[in-house]
């Protein structure tokens, strides 16, 4: 028997972990009125709306597994948006609100992931914001690699 494991099933359980995330839920509740829509990837010719927003995306991801690797390495993406308009001015200083709403919710759903599988840590995150180009929508994006050594060459615990 070939140990794998299946990336849907990776994406499975990130989606249900952050659909159940009290913290994720409460954020979006307290600073858009409403629950996140979690998408499981995204129909590229009809993307999501600003209706849609807060939103999170799990992106199809890509694997690197075989019977020469000590190591199997998983690489999922996730994005989310979020909608604000609000702007401030203090002593010639202008900020965007957005720019610190979505950091904070990028955060929380990197943090319910990284503690969902305590076995099998991320690895690496590569974790960007992207707040100018889209106003008043506030996207950001984490590649999330996660490493995992099969036991006795034959299961992999995730």
């Amino acid at each position: 028997m070939i140990p794998t494991l299946k990336l849907s099933d990776i994406i499975s359980k990130w989606r249900d972990a952050l659909q159940a995330s009290q913290p994720i839920q409460n954020f979006c509740t307290t600073h858009y009125n409403k629950a996140p829509n979690i998408f499981v990837g995204i129909n590229g010719k009809i993307p999501p709306t600003a209706d849609n927003c807060p939103l999170i995306i799990l992106y199809p991801g890509a694997k690197s597994e075989g019977l020469e690797l000590q190591e199997y390495t998983y690489k999922l993406t996730i994005g989310w948006t979020i909608l604000q308009t609000a702007v401030t001015v203090t002593n010639n200083v202008t900020e965007l609100s957005g720019i610190a709403e979505c950091d904070a919710l990028g955060q929380l759903i990197y943090l319910e992931l990284a503690q969902l599988s305590p076995d099998n840590p991320v690895s690496v995150l590569n974790y960007d914001l992207e707040p100018v180009a889209y106003f008043p929508r506030f996207p950001g994006r984490m590649e999330i690699t996660v490493k995992i050594s099969p036991v006795n060459g034959y299961n992999i615990n995730f």
